[in-house]
């Protein structure tokens, strides 16, 4: 059997690949907002979800690879043809229509528009069209599956790192730039309640508004 080895550019594009993949807004969110909860117990709060959120993505791309399976069906029905089927099906649904599919439009608009948006009121307005935009582009990708590889690893994936760079670069920006001037903006930045929105407004118990 030859083994056919990578060159480096080819092991760069696999490697953006499975990060454009797996990291999402939720991976950007989620750890801070975890972080926060988990207190004086921060420690085990990283081994848990280092262990399933980077691990067991990891295992599953591994076996993936290591038994030559064709795709999830193909993986799972080694255990049995009707676990295969059922296991295949609950876990589209879940990460479908049940679970991810609504989450990956709602947390792109909160993060990125809501804060924006002048009048409130109209915020479902704005999420039906921020929606519709957003599927549709999920939409014309999807269709073309052949081209994954290409659209995650050398197109998305390095604008998704730019907007991140820009965005880390701004937040430091503005802590700087923060004043100490009003007493509830001083104790909220001290006791270290930072707002993952992009403006930090403060409201009158010193928490940014949108965590009332």
């Amino acid at each position: 059997m030859t083994v056919k080895k990578l060159t480096m550019r080819q092991k760069i594009l696999v490697a953006g690949t499975l990060f454009g993949m797996f990291f999402g807004a939720g991976n950007l969110i989620f750890p801070v907002h975890l972080g926060q909860l988990a207190g004086r117990n921060v420690i085990p709060a990283i081994i848990g979800f280092i262990v399933t959120a980077v691990g067991i993505p990891i295992f599953g791309v591994a076996a993936i690879g290591i038994t030559h399976s064709d795709g999830l069906q193909t993986l799972s029905s080694k255990v049995g043809k009707g676990y295969g089927i059922f296991f295949t099906c609950l876990l589209y649904l879940t990460i479908g229509p049940l679970f991810a599919i609504p989450r990956c439009a709602t947390v792109s608009f909160t993060t990125g528009v809501a804060p924006m948006l002048l009048d409130p009121s109209k915020e479902w307005l704005a999420l039906l069209i921020f929606s519709a935009i957003f599927f549709a582009f999920v939409l014309f990708f999807s269709l073309r599956p052949g081209k994954i590889t290409v659209w995650i690893g050398k197109i998305i994936n390095p604008i998704f790192l730019l907007f991140l760079a820009v965005l880390r670069k701004n937040r430091k920006a503005g802590r700087k730039n923060l004043t100490r001037t009003d007493g509830n903006a001083a104790s909220a930045v001290d006791a270290g309640r930072w707002c993952q929105r992009r403006y930090f407004i403060l409201g009158e118990a010193g928490q940014c508004r949108c965590c009332l």
